[in-house]
């Protein structure tokens, strides 16, 4: 049924290169980690630091940059070429420019930064050590994070204009730029740490570069005025200008989507201090755990980053039987997708927990946990899905609502109880019952604002 149907025909085609530039930045910022950790104990403490503020980039980026998406998408749908071309430069070089100023506030506090992450018990050699190389390495780093977040943006542009293979190259080419320039800089001109932040610098902002440079036949973004106002002509002008009109639909749709981007890390943060409670070798656990299901999940995030722009085009075009269609494809395909998942990491267990951990306890919470949780993500995948089909149709707010039920109302509740019960798998299986009912939750939402779309298409 679905090798003869064109529409997962195209969402496979869209979703691909994607998945692909994604797992190889996940692999690269893997290896990132362990070339830092080979350079020593405070190289690798120092760049935990960046951690926290990793997340807080990526949610300001993928807020903007599911906002401009949905509204380019729609806008050229309706054929309205101004306006997808001044919301693609407003989301490019406005969220950069954004971006930079945040990196700049928080360069100019490095030394309160630095403070706040030093515990009071550890000796002054010590903190001289890690300020020597913080000081070094915060700079070059909020480069690095400009770098990854202008890509990110620009590529917004291009997946809203139905370009995913080359987002998808791109993410793959400034893997393997960082992935080249890692071990060279960091050991081969003895840079250490600041080499590592260099080589991601240098490999997205190439990248970036190239994609903008390649843009600029497509006509895909606005020229951008930079004369100032004289008089109050030229105020109203201004106020009636589009990048004043689609600006406010930009903000107006970007704050909800940055916070239904921070959420995910806020209960992260919650279920992380939860499982502290129990023991040492479960937050290792978890973390583990942690960084394999994003390794399992990368094609579902993929398929969030392909969907939009196709949803939001359909809805310029008012082809509303085609987004049901779409969406319904994409759910079977991705629960039949990820149950296959679910029972090859079952199954191949035996060969996988050995690569993770050489711990014998780590090693029997795996074997369980292999049992369980992975057939828990065809549900939480099409929640995800969900969300990213709610941004697309411009329901940001429901979109938020989805996902704080998903996480504040059913998951860390959930994790509450399990580390009630001192038991790390109890708690894996109160979040697979978690995962299962968000998903559920949100396909219910989703076919009732499907439903009210097609009622207010027949009214109209």
């Amino acid at each position: 049924m679905f090798a003869v149907s064109p529409t997962l025909t195209l969402i496979i085609k869209r979703t691909l290169p994607l998945t692909v530039g994604l797992f190889a930045i996940m692999l690269v910022q893997l290896v990132d980690s362990v070339f830092i950790g080979m350079l020593g104990l405070n190289q690798l403490a120092v760049h935990s630091i960046t951690l926290p503020f990793q997340a807080a980039f990526i949610g300001i980026q993928v807020g903007i940059g599911v906002a401009a998406t949905s509204i380019i998408s729609k806008a050229c749908g309706y054929r309205d070429k101004l306006k997808s071309q001044t919301v693609a430069t407003l989301a490019a070089a406005g969220g950069t420019l954004f971006i930079t100023l945040l990196g700049v506030v928080l360069w100019l506090l490095q030394e309160p930064i630095l403070a706040t992450f030093i515990a009071s018990d550890v000796s002054s050699a010590k903190q001289l050590a890690l300020a020597a190389i913080f000081n070094r390495y915060w700079p070059v780093w909020l480069l690095s994070a400009i770098s990854v977040a202008a890509l990110y943006l620009v590529s917004c542009v291009y997946r809203a204009n139905e370009d995913t293979k080359t987002t998808g190259q791109m993410f793959l080419l400034a893997s393997i730029i960082n992935l080249i320039l890692d071990p060279l800089l960091i050991f081969g001109f003895n840079m250490g740490i600041v080499g590592a932040a260099l080589a991601s610098t240098l490999s997205y902002g190439i990248c970036t570069l190239y994609m903008l440079n390649k843009a600029r036949g497509k006509q895909w973004f606005a020229a951008i005025n930079l004369s100032s106002p004289s008089s109050s002509t030229d105020q109203l002008a201004i106020q009636n200008s589009p990048y004043f009109y689609y600006g406010k639909e930009l903000i107006r749709t970007t704050v909800p989507t940055i916070l239904n981007q921070s959420l995910p890390s806020l209960s992260a943060f919650i279920c992380m201090l939860l499982i502290a409670q129990i023991g040492t070798e479960e937050i290792a656990f978890w973390s583990l755990l942690s960084r394999l299901e994003s390794f399992l999940l990368v094609f579902t995030l993929a398929l969030t980053m392909a969907i939009p722009p196709i949803i939001g085009r359909y809805l310029g075009e008012g082809k509303l039987n085609e987004i049901v269609e779409v969406l319904t494809v994409t759910a079977k395909f991705l629960l039949v997708f990820h149950l296959a998942v679910a029972l090859i990491a079952a199954i191949s267990s035996p060969y996988i927990i050995p690569l993770i951990s050489a711990d014998k306890m780590m090693q029997n919470w795996f074997s369980i946990a292999l049992w369980i949780i992975p057939f828990s993500y065809a549900p939480l995948g099409l929640c995800m899905l969900v969300v990213s089909a709610f941004n697309a149709l411009g329901e940001a707010r429901r979109a938020l609502f989805v996902s704080m039920v998903r996480l504040l109302v059913l998951y860390v509740p959930a994790i509450w109880l399990g580390t009630s019960t001192d038991s790390i798998i109890q708690t894996i299986i109160a979040a697979c019952i978690a995962n299962t009912l968000a998903g559920a939750y949100a396909w219910f939402k989703l076919k009732q604002c499907t439903a009210l779309y097609f009622t207010r298409s027949q009214l109209a």
